[in-house]
């Protein structure tokens, strides 16, 4: 999920929902939360080819926009639609129609009372319907961004491509512990074989450098679990980073293709890729050395001197960088 303002800055900002408790002269905000205005901040799936039809939303205080007190799910669409989509959990469908508490995502004390407000107060059928508007505006943002975004070392491995295919890094030139190099070079291979089949030069060099960040960490832990699930894990991971799942790129993959080449799992695949994220603190699509150029200058966020968030290449275009800024300086 990436944020509906880190596309469509203006509509997120003139249209996002605020919750108003105890404001005003003699207003009483009721036990359990304290007075103040609280946002209900938007984000939806990056990937093109799903389509879940969801919203994440995490609320913050106006005077505390750095503190996430409630991550909350929420679907527009009636349970039949969800429970064709999540036949795995019959209590999911009905969840995600009334909105509920994300179980990995922050969460503060106020949590469930801010629930039970967004449940009473602030769901309504106009808010429903703009919830809609804006999954489709955001899609349509980022398919026309994505095929904008023409990378240029694109297209699919071929002959040329492995000509120019980095060498597989030596754990030793990685910083990599003694006793993690046999690991290490065992998923190497298995990635490289991989690369070879399906990414192209500079995608290789992703997945490679992403395995390195992860051997070189105490967590996760890389000498646990199958070597087969890290290798399709961490390409899950860069693919996901790079928008790979949208047919529209150059260099697009399916999830069945990285399963069935690793010979693994979905489910379990899908989760470690997000542990791998929240681990290391993966940036979606402005990782510096885990994400192409044009998805850095999209999707790294600058803020400018009247307190507006936007992309840098925005701000670069707008001439509010000096001429000399770097992106890689913003790292």
């Amino acid at each position: 999920m990436i944020p509906l303002h880190s596309l469509l800055p203006e509509l997120a900002q003139r249209e996002v929902r605020w919750l108003h408790v105890g404001v005003g002269p003699g207003a009483d905000p009721g036990p359990g939360l304290p007075a103040g205005e609280y946002a209900f901040v938007e984000h939806y799936c990056e990937d093109l080819n799903c389509d879940c039809r969801r919203v994440f939303l995490k609320v913050i205080e106006r005077n505390q926009t750095d503190r996430v007190l409630a991550s909350i799910n929420y679907g527009w669409e009636n349970e039949a639609f969800y429970r064709e989509h999540m036949p795995w959990d019959p209590e999911a469908p009905r969840q995600v129609v009334e909105g509920s508490l994300d179980p990995i995502n922050p969460q503060s004390r106020h949590s469930e009372e801010l629930l039970r407000w967004f449940q009473m107060q602030v769901l309504d059928e106009s808010y429903r319907q703009r919830l809609r508007r804006h999954w489709e505006l955001f899609r349509d943002e980022l398919r026309r961004q994505t095929s904008a975004a023409s990378p240029g070392s694109g297209g699919s491995a071929d002959d040329d491509d492995v000509r120019d295919r980095p060498t597989p890094p030596s754990p030793a030139a990685q910083k990599i512990p003694p006793e993690r190099h046999e690991r290490f070079n065992e998923v190497v291979a298995l990635m490289d074989a991989f690369a070879r089949q399906h990414l192209d030069a500079e995608l290789t060099g992703f997945v490679m450098e992403l395995w390195s960040r992860i051997c070189r960490r105490k967590a996760p832990d890389c000498l646990r679990g199958k070597p087969a699930v890290w290798a399709a894990s961490v390409v899950h991971v860069i693919a996901r980073m790079n928008f790979l799942f949208d047919r529209g790129q150059p260099v697009h993959l399916k999830f069945d293709t990285i399963c069935k080449f690793f010979q693994t799992n979905k489910t379990t695949i899908g989760g470690k890729a997000s542990e791998i994220e929240r681990n290391l603190r993966l940036r979606q699509h402005s990782e510096p050395g885990l994400c192409r150029r044009e998805f850095l200058e999209s999707f790294t966020m600058v803020r400018l001197s009247s307190g507006m968030v936007v992309p840098w290449r925005m701000a670069r275009e707008l001439g509010c960088l000096p001429p000399d800024a770097k992106l890689e300086d913003l790292s």
